[in-house]
């Protein structure tokens, strides 16, 4: 569901409402934050003016004389509301999204002027969110900004900005990298960065190819803000291989019957290329039938434990209860412990020390990363493509065409009386390298750095190295120049 903020500066005026409902239909919004209605009451409000066609729901809190004012409106096709907290400052909605029936609030804010009731505002937020595991997003008018880069010919109040950004710190939230401009609202030649829309860490797994945008300001000094999600389809996922796999049961057996089943000819990197897809296709069936049974399993101990719980509070537990008991938390520790794994290698970071298992923590380092990689779009001849197909047609084009040889005839170096290689010298330059040598090389290298595109990394090479050695070994002797021809070369004599 897309959102969208945006301080009006009053309802007034026949040209607002058009103009709202033209951003809506246009970035497909599925939610409004509306601040400084400037309206005491809305009775008698043409609200409908600023949604267009379809049905919609709203709530609103009234401004105080003609300050503030808030108004929240939303598409009741995407969005089910189930309650609404309202407070002067604030317009808090909770709901379910209805595609994937996860439960979110939306807070509406419109924080005030003084430093004091900033204090109370965030205070009052932050005991309402913070530990709260559902999806929040918080947009609006914030009245504040983060660092002093945010503002230009305006006050700045370091004091301010830091109890701001510690109020962001501690509820958890993210705010996206903004595009379009970088000032949210203008007034004569002041310029600053109030206005922003965040979403809860726990919410960015769906927001990865999030689009944050500043829009023209045409009837308002403030830049209405648009938190895009497209349905971006760029192709399969790449594979990754997880080292919590190595410990897993039939793993191994997987592995070897598919590096033994295959059969391939051509160049001997060709070869082992093929080999490690024909690997991972039977990894990708095993991973699909081991993680439905372990999702089985998991929902079975559960129940077994709730079950055992419930008699304890009656009597004491049998031996063979007890064995059950001591068992399923066992065995719940191991599949939540092989979770853990997966969530520490996906953030390729080290928590304070090795095995450290703060989830929390590595939940939040994958989804920046996600969220820093992620390419929402191009900028192409000064308009903005989104299109799966349209980016990664300008971007074939754009290294294609870094990649073109500009220049026919190559400047040849030639050099008179260099110092040479003697023959030996020569030959055993260019010795064959042995499977000692190889080894050696592939196993000082790091278990987990820099997983080829296959998705495979030196941890898996190595576990398996009985199964590849032979393909390294052929491949380097595949590049060695014959003794005869590498001392013809090295005396610079042509062939």
């Amino acid at each position: 569901m897309n959102v969208m903020s945006i301080n009006i500066r009053g309802l007034g005026g026949i040209e607002k409402g058009p103009w709202i409902r033209g951003l809506r239909v246009a970035n497909e919004v599925g939610f409004i934050m509306i601040q400084e209605t400037q309206f005491c009451s809305l009775e008698g409000v043409n609200v409908g003016t600023f949604w267009g066609n379809g049905s919609f729901g709203f709530e609103w809190v009234g401004a105080t004389g003609r300050t503030g004012g808030l108004l929240s409106m939303w598409d009741t096709k995407k969005f089910e509301m189930t309650l609404v907290e309202k407070n002067r400052y604030f317009l808090m909605v909770h709901g379910t999204l209805k595609e994937s029936r996860k439960e979110v609030v939306l807070i509406n804010v419109y924080a005030p002027q003084k430093v004091v009731d900033k204090r109370i505002l965030w205070t009052e937020l932050e005991r309402r969110i913070v530990n709260d595991q559902r999806f929040w997003i918080v947009g609006g008018d914030f009245n504040c900004v983060r660092d002093r880069a945010e503002r230009r010919n305006s006050k700045f109040l370091p004091s301010v900005s830091y109890e701001f950004n510690e109020f962001i710190d501690k509820v958890g939230l993210h705010e996206f990298q903004l595009k379009g401009r970088k000032f949210t609202f203008v007034s004569g030649n002041k310029c600053s960065r109030i206005d922003r829309i965040f979403v809860s860490w726990n919410g960015l797994n769906e927001w990865t190819n999030a689009e944050y945008r500043a829009l023209g300001r045409e009837k308002s000094d403030h830049s209405p803000l648009v938190l895009k999600v497209e349905a971006r389809n760029y192709g399969a996922k790449p594979f990754r291989f997880f080292n919590s796999w190595l410990s897993k049961e039939g793993f191994e057996e997987i592995v070897v019957n598919a590096a033994k089943e295959y059969s391939g000819s051509g160049p001997p990197d060709v070869k082992l290329m093929g080999k490690f897809r024909k690997i991972r296709q039977a990894i990708v069936e095993w991973r699909k039938k081991v993680t439905t049974i372990e999702q089985e399993e998991e929902l079975q101990l559960k129940q077994d434990l709730i079950e055992l719980d419930s008699f304890i509070e009656d009597r004491d537990l049998t031996e063979a209860e007890q064995w059950v008991f001591d068992e399923a938390h066992k065995k719940l520790r191991e599949i939540e412990t092989g979770k853990a794994k997966d969530i520490r290698q996906k953030s390729r970071v080290k928590w304070a020390k090795e095995g450290d298992e703060n989830t929390a923590f590595f939940h939040g380092m994958i989804n920046k990363r996600k969220t820093c990689n992620n390419i929402p779009g191009l900028m192409i001849d000064d308009a903005w493509v989104f299109k799966p197909s349209e980016v990664k047609k300008h971007t074939l084009r754009f290294f294609k065409d870094r990649f073109v040889e500009d220049m026919c005839i190559r400047p040849k170096l030639v050099c008179h009386d260099l110092k040479c290689l003697t023959e030996l010298e020569a030959v055993e330059l260019v010795k064959p390298f042995n499977v000692n040598e190889i080894k050696e090389a592939i196993f000082d290298c790091g278990s987990d750095k820099a997983p080829d595109p296959d998705g495979f990394n030196f941890r898996f090479v190595k576990r398996f190295w009985d199964l590849f050695a032979d393909d390294f070994v052929e491949i380097m002797s595949y590049f060695v120049v014959p003794p005869y021809n590498a001392y013809v070369l090295l005396r610079g004599t042509a062939l």
